[in-house]
């Protein structure tokens, strides 16, 4: 007998950062679908609404803040078991009032790390990961000195900026380079070729490991670590190998044409969207983008964007 499908739901969701970086989250009613959790506030689109214009009226209803704006930061698609729901996650950058539960919901300003110990609707899940993720992924050039790849460490914003070590995952001054990122607060990727960067990884206290595309077409389950964990995503299937592991992050490219790849095809924007756009992975533009194109990789599905020379600080 066949059944029918389950009931489909658009929903804004904002990303409320405060001047100390805290985060506003309000409480759902015990009586209402996923009740009881933490969410990130909003509601549903009406007929005829753009995303901005929902939040905002959404925000005004729910919080007091008024002429809010925002832009996109990340869209997840879920399936609960009696509703489908697609939520497009919005950065709020202006608004005026003070948020307050006009509903009668608790209202509560987070520091970013302490999300991670609150019950939230599954749903939410994986933009409390991406929250956390800066909204640049430095590539470190392979072609310079320890020197001058320390020297550059201390020039990044370790607010705006992360650091993926990929060719040097295996130096034999690791505990250096990464004992530097510590210092700046800047967060670190390895890249997880083998077993003993694993190791490394764990020793070190790594922020976040990434899986090659070869690396993660062996792997049957989600690896056995703390931190972040990313892959490299170049098509559908190893989209979707990363989504079935139970991934993070993915950093999604070729974007556009590079000049270290000359002839190899490019996804363009509107395909890394298809691939981007709705899944649980917090993804990062990377191959031909430069910092200017932040904007456009987040309208595209991306949360951030990589590479390396455009990036690296001079």
């Amino acid at each position: 007998m066949a059944t029918s499908p389950t009931p489909s739901l658009i929903v804004v969701a904002a990303i409320i950062r405060g001047a100390d970086g805290c985060i506003c989250l309000s409480k759902r009613a015990d009586h209402k679908h996923q009740g009881g959790r933490w969410e990130f506030p909003g509601g549903k689109v009406e007929s005829g609404e753009t995303l901005g214009v929902a939040l905002a009226r959404e925000l005004e209803e729910e919080l007091g803040m008024i002429d809010s704006a925002s832009t996109p930061f990340m869209t997840i698609a879920h399936q609960y078991d009696d509703i489908h729901v697609t939520l497009h996650f919005r950065d709020v950058y202006a608004w005026q009032g003070q948020p307050e539960g006009r509903e009668g919901q608790p209202v509560q300003w987070f520091l970013p790390g302490a999300l991670a110990g609150l019950h939230f609707p599954a749903a939410n899940q994986p933009v409390v990961n991406a929250i956390r993720l800066p909204e640049q992924l430095v590539v470190a050039p392979e072609d310079i000195s320890l020197r001058k790849l320390l020297s550059g460490i201390d020039r990044l914003d370790a607010e705006r900026q992360g650091l993926y070590l990929r060719q040097w995952s295996d130096h034999a001054e690791m505990s250096t380079i990464v004992g530097r990122c510590h210092e700046k607060g800047v967060k670190v990727w390895l890249r997880a070729a083998g077993a003993r960067n694993m190791a490394t990884a764990k020793a070190l206290g790594v922020f976040a490991l990434h899986f090659p595309g070869r690396v993660l077409a062996q792997l049957d389950e989600r690896p056995a670590f703390d931190g972040i964990t990313s892959a490299a995503v170049h098509d559908m299937a190893s989209r979707d190998k990363a989504v079935s592991l139970g991934l993070d992050m993915a950093l999604m490219s070729p974007i556009l044409p590079t000049p270290t790849h000359p002839g190899k095809p490019a996804l363009g924007w509107l395909q890394a969207e298809l691939l981007m756009k709705g899944t649980p992975l917090a993804c990062y533009a990377l191959g031909g983008v430069t910092p200017g194109d932040l904007a456009s990789a987040r309208d595209h599905g991306a949360v951030g964007i990589a590479g390396i020379r455009a990036f690296w600080p001079l």
